[in-house]
């Protein structure tokens, strides 16, 4: 039973994988194009506006995709009566924050106003449709949006960024876009609007109940926001647009980390809700999560070489100090998973408000560890901020979800494998073409090595797919 358990998990991850994976690397693949484009000024406003969206998104629609996905999981509820009184209070909270931020925006004169705009309104629609899809269990239907948003936004930069050469504006408008784009195939293919908006009234206890679902993760979102993002403002506060530029290009690698992080959480969330009340529960946790850390941090090693010989030999030099502050970047990504992993614990059992205790922990540390050493450590300060952030975020998870679970982690290869990340981190910063190359063949031997019996788990699903 286990066993197909863990084949269910690998097949859903690699669903999920294939859908979004290769338009998203393709993304990656032209980031270096972006810096012959885009200037180091430019760059800065747009991530610092994108870093606004990101606060400010999940803030217009009340967290409400997360009560919507958590309440279309239970099958004690109707979905008609879910989505039709989720879509419609979500409308009214979102078109509420537009008018209040249009009025403040227009009174402090702030130049990206309408970009701001409808990048937030078009991200809290994507992230609802997104979470209601999942919810629904169309999780081919979610692949298959996740390729058509990214090939959408590859074709808006080609055309905003690079020929139009529009550099921040390109950026935000080509991201607005892409997201419409995604929405209106979700809405579409799965009669949203039809058959889930149009008819019957609001349901106002269930209303309600999202709502107090809802609720407590907003503060919780904000917190997240100032452990990954906030050190932006005060990179950009303290030392200008271009070297926010800078940091915005070295943290567009861990976003690979990211996003199979993402991939992989966004089927482990809903087999770990599904098998909360399972008697194996602790010992399944268990054994994936010694999986987990193997894979993210064997992965990582492997990466570091391969990052800076991206960003020294394919991007404009004035981007190339980016490779110094990766490697701390990728440790934060790494920690940030594992916080995820154990924050399906508050899903679980609905309550939400112990995510927030302990990521405003983590959103302290790393305010205050950026704020205090930005002046003296310059772009170190924010990364290091940040890793320290996530790193107690998952530490403090640790020990609270000790209620709802126990995971018992395999510390000594653990710890094994932390140092040499940190060692790789070095070696990588001070080592030339040759160097790289070497690090490069000995770290992807040794994540084959480390991983064996997942690659021969993995090559054996997509060869059973491939054989359909």
């Amino acid at each position: 039973m286990a066993k197909n358990k863990e084949k269910d998990l690998v097949r859903n991850t690699l669903l999920f994988t294939v859908g979004n994976a290769g338009a998203k690397l393709l993304m990656l693949i032209i980031v270096p194009l972006y810096t012959y484009y885009v200037s180091t000024e430019q760059m800065g406003q747009f991530d610092l506006v994108n870093t606004y969206v990101g606060l400010f998104s999940p803030l217009a629609c009340l967290a409400l995709h997360e009560g919507l996905y958590r309440w279309l999981l239970d099958t004690n509820t109707k979905d008609k009566d879910v989505l039709r009184t989720g879509l419609l209070t979500s409308f009214i909270t979102v078109a509420g924050f537009d008018i209040i931020a249009w009025i403040f925006l227009k009174i402090i004169n702030y130049s990206y106003r309408s970009e701001f705009i409808l990048l937030v309104t078009a991200a809290a629609f994507y992230t609802i449709a997104q979470f209601i899809t999942r919810g629904l269990r169309n999780n081919k239907i979610y692949a298959v949006q996740g390729i058509i948003y990214s090939l959408a936004l590859i074709l808006c930069n080609l055309a905003l960024v690079i020929w139009l050469r529009l550099q921040a504006r390109g950026l935000l408008l080509s991201m607005a876009i892409a997201y419409i784009v995604a929405i209106a195939f979700m809405v579409a293919v799965q009669h949203l609007a039809r058959d889930y908006v149009i008819p019957g009234n609001v349901d106002r206890d269930l209303a309600e109940d999202l709502i107090k679902y809802s609720l407590p993760i907003v503060p919780n979102n904000i917190a997240w926001w100032f452990v990954s993002a906030s050190n932006r403002i005060v990179i950009n506060w303290g030392m200008g647009d271009a070297a926010n530029g800078i940091y915005a290009i070295s943290m567009k690698f861990p976003t690979l980390v990211n996003m199979l992080s993402t991939f992989f959480y966004q089927a482990w969330q809903e087999q770990a809700i599904s098998e909360y009340d399972s008697k194996e529960r602790d010992a399944y946790y268990t054994k994936i999560f010694n999986i987990y850390f193997k894979v993210l941090l064997a992965g990582i090693i492997a990466l570091l070489p391969i990052t800076k010989f991206i960003i020294v030999y394919f991007m404009d030099s004035s981007y190339h100090d980016a490779y110094l502050f990766v490697g701390l970047l990728y440790l934060s990504s790494v920690f940030n998973a594992f916080a995820g992993f154990y924050g399906t614990g508050y899903l679980s059992t609905k309550k939400t408000i112990g995510a927030l205790t302990t990521t405003m922990w983590g959103a302290i540390a790393n305010a205050v560890l950026t704020a205090i050493l930005i002046n003296t450590a310059g772009l170190y300060a924010a990364a290091f901020g940040s890793m320290v952030g996530n790193a107690i975020i998952w530490m403090t998870r640790i020990v609270q979800t000790r209620k709802y679970f126990n995971i018992k982690i395999e510390w000594t290869k653990f710890i094994f494998l932390l140092v040499l990340c940190a060692a790789m981190i070095v070696a990588v910063n001070v080592a030339g073409l040759i160097a790289m190359i070497a690090l490069e063949v000995i770290a992807c031997v040794f994540f084959l090595l480390v991983n064996k019996d997942l690659i021969v788990l993995v090559i054996g699903q997509i060869t059973k797919r491939m054989k359909k």
